[in-house]
């Protein structure tokens, strides 16, 4: 399976759709009462082991750049 085309049409209409309907505001951070704005739209269940739900709203999440990088350890994000 080849890599995501982030910068692609598709994708990028994800993207938007996966943040306006969490209001543009982190969803991670809302769960311990903090207002951050979201800047990325992760999926929940890797697009690359389940490629049916790529483009699925609903396994997106509105991200800050520092909650998605705790979501990827293995891309150097996590704690220090």
């Amino acid at each position: 399976m080849p890599d995501m085309n982030y910068q692609g049409r598709r994708h990028k209409a994800w993207r938007d759709k996966v943040l306006r309907r969490a209001g543009y505001l982190c969803q991670e951070c809302a769960r311990y009462g903090r207002r951050t704005e979201a800047t990325v739209a992760h999926h929940i269940k890797h697009a690359d082991e389940y490629p049916e739900l790529r483009y699925d709203v609903r396994n997106g999440r509105a991200l800050c750049a520092a909650c998605h990088n705790k979501e990827h350890p293995e891309k150097g994000g996590g704690h220090f």
